[in-house]
Order: structure tokens, then sequence, then C-alpha cells
């Protein structure tokens, strides 16, 4: 997969940009609005893409000199023009200046995928590194969202070596820092947002707290009132810069779906919705289902995450399996340890490693690594005896919330 950024000065023309991106494959795509200019004062932001794409509506606003000073110092970045201006000495202009392609607005989508396609062959031939995206969520307040999110964070920091984001995206209060420490965050998601044109390498380091070497954090807002100054463009160009710099990162979105938690969504390879074996969770589990269906998420990207199981839901968890045609992913079991942890601020593995949900939290952070795919319970069928899966026959309409 290959990060892109669009910018152009036209928002209306950019979101048709992205939309086109999204019907050509599977990118991670970050917008901006502006002009190439405003790119080179962003230090080395630039780092974290593989592909960037300028709409302009004439080669002096696509600023040919600046651009050419991107693709010299960023020689990774393949730049990708898309101008009103077709003709031939428009493109020769745009070659000379670094642009691999010059695409005629309006946009194509077949001419966009070819060249987002060699595009993608480049980053392949190079090699480049694959991050990986996963994002926890559920349908209720109180299920052990954020305490699974922050636990197999760092179980995969520990555990597998590998450099590890975990974002606190939990509009409400935001505590997924003090799962893992008892630091107080020097930095959040509003602060980082607030001084968005600071945002390279070096400032988004400074932005995470730093657990290990391999495991950093962006904590959230802490209150509901702080968690309304973050705003989706500048979310976006942050997720942008940082998700390339890691190898796994985990958003930890609590229960809300709005354009903040839709736009980690969008970038998730799985989608994990934890409930808890009871009728209502039985209820609100397939509402959360349908709502996910509805805004186009593929079922073979969410996961059940079964928390705080006992013998006693049995029932609960077989009327769970059957209503959202899922089997679980991975059951976690109601365990004393976790109080322990939750006071102390530490992960569940540093109270008691060989605990029965420290195990299941090592299961569950394995089968996130080895990309084990989910389990369906069985297809079923509808009132008109016609085969659907995933619980229903078409997907209902997103009603506003």
């Amino acid at each position: 997969m290959i990060d892109i950024l669009s910018i152009s000065k036209d928002a209306s023309r950019l979101a048709q940009i992205v939309r086109l991106i999204g019907d050509c494959g599977s990118y991670r795509t970050t917008r901006t609005v502006g002009a190439p200019s405003q790119l080179a004062q962003r230090g080395d932001s630039l780092e974290s893409f593989d592909v960037l794409i300028v709409d302009a509506s004439s080669l002096d606003d696509a600023e040919l000199t600046v651009v050419s000073e991107l693709s010299h110092r960023y020689e990774r970045l393949t730049c990708i023009l898309v101008t009103a201006e077709a003709s031939p000495q428009t493109l020769i202009a745009a070659m000379r200046a670094g642009f691999r392609d010059a695409l005629p607005w309006p946009l194509d989508q077949r001419s966009l995928a070819e060249a987002l396609d060699r595009a993608a062959g480049k980053v392949a031939a190079r090699g480049g590194k694959k991050s990986r995206i996963v994002s926890f969520m559920s349908c209720k307040g109180g299920t052990g969202t954020t305490l699974i999110a922050t636990n197999v964070a760092h179980a995969i920091s520990v555990g597998w070596k590998k450099r590890v984001l975990l974002v606190d995206l939990n509009q409400l209060y935001g505590d997924a820092a003090f799962l893992v420490t008892n630091e107080k965050p020097t930095s959040t998601l509003p602060s980082a947002c607030a001084h968005i044109e600071r945002m390279d390498s070096a400032f988004l380091d400074a932005s995470v707290m730093h657990i290990s070497d391999t495991f950093h954090v962006l904590a959230g807002a802490g209150d509901p009132v702080r968690a309304a100054d973050i705003s989706i463009e500048r979310l976006e160009w942050i997720v942008g810069v940082a998700i390339p710099r890691y190898e796994f990162v985990v958003f930890d979105l609590g229960q809300s779906i709005n354009q903040l938690s839709m736009l980690a969504l969008d970038r998730s390879n799985e989608i994990h919705v934890v409930l808890q074996a009871s009728m209502p969770h039985v209820r609100a589990g397939r509402r959360l289902q349908d709502i996910l269906a509805s805004l186009g998420y593929p079922a073979d990207r969410v996961r059940l995450l079964l928390n705080r199981y006992t013998r006693r839901g049995e029932r609960a968890r077989a009327t769970l399996e059957e209503v959202l045609a899922m089997a679980p992913y991975q059951v976690l079991p109601e365990d004393d340890v976790v109080s322990d942890a939750l006071n102390e601020g530490v992960p569940i593995s540093e109270i008691k490693r060989s605990s029965p949900v420290a195990r299941a939290l090592q299961q569950l952070a394995a089968n996130i690594v080895s990309e084990a795919p989910a389990h369906a319970r069985g297809r079923m069928r509808s009132e008109s005896g016609k085969l659907r899966l995933f619980g229903r026959s078409a997907a209902p309409k997103l009603k506003a919330m």
C-alpha cells in the first residue's frame, strides 16, 4: 500500500480526486487545501509519502520551481500533475520540473489508476516498509476497548520488537496513556492540531509519549470539550505523517462514529469490535455491524472480540454469534488481575504474564501480527430464503448521527 498526498486550492476538486483514488484501489490518502509552496514550509513531513498529486488550473498554480525542489529533496516521491492545460509545452515543462505524469482535468479514473500503479511498482521495487493499521471500537461504554487496545499495542512492541504507535481517539475522556504509564502526557492530540504547521518528524516525536523505544502513544484530548478542537483536516495530516513511520498503528476509537473515527476506520486493515456476552451487547452489536456495513467497510475487515467472558455467558455468546453470524476472533476472560493493572497504570503482562487474560491478549497480538483472518460463523438465510452473510440481507442506510 502506498501513501498519497493530494493538494489543491479547490476543495471540491480535491474531494473528487480523493474519491477517484479510492476507486482505483487500496491506497492511504491525505489531502490538504493549498499550494505546493506550503508543503515546502513543513519540514521533512513529505518523507512520509510516496506520491504527491498536485491539482493546478495552470502551470503558475503548479509552482514548478517549488515542485522541482521537492522532487530533488525527496527522491522517493513520485509527483503527478492534474491540470486542464494539456498542450505539449505544458507536458514538457511539467516533466522537466519533476512530474512523472501529467493528467488532464476532468480526471479519468483509468489514467489515474495507471499512474498510481506505476508509482506502486516503484515503491515495491524499493522494498518499502509496510505499515499495518488496527482499530478497536465498541458499541457500548465500559466494554474494555481501551484496555485491549493499549495492551495489544504494548504486546506487539515488546513481543515482536515492532515500532508501534497508539493513537487515542476516544473523545470522551481519552485515558489510554494512563493504562500503560503513570506519567502525564506533555502533549495531546488537540495541542498537536493547534500547531499543525510545525508537524514534521521532530515535532511528531516531541508530541508522542515514549513508553519505550518501540512503543509510543499519541495521547487523547482528556475531555469532550478539548476533543472538539480536533479538526478532521488537521488530524488527517497528523495521521498521514505518522503512519509510515511505524510498523503498526493502533487506534482506540471508543464508541463514537463520526468524521474523526471514520478517518481511522478508512485506513484500517482490521476493525476489532469489542463486546461482552449479554443481551444488551447483542442488540447494540448488531446495530454497529449494520452501521459499519452501510459505511462500506467490508465484512472481512471486522473481527469480534468477546471481553470479560465467563461460563455464565454461554447462552448470550451463542445468541451473539447467531445474530452477528460471526465467531469471536478472540475471547478474553474475566480476570481479577485487570483491576491491579488498572490501579497501577501498567500493562497486564507486567502484573502477571501467566494470567488467563494476559495469555489471551498475547494470542490476540500474535493473530494481528500474523494477519490471521476473521472467522465467519456461517451463512444464514434471510426471510426470503436467499443466503446472506454477516446476518443481514441488505445494509441499511445510515441516518445522520
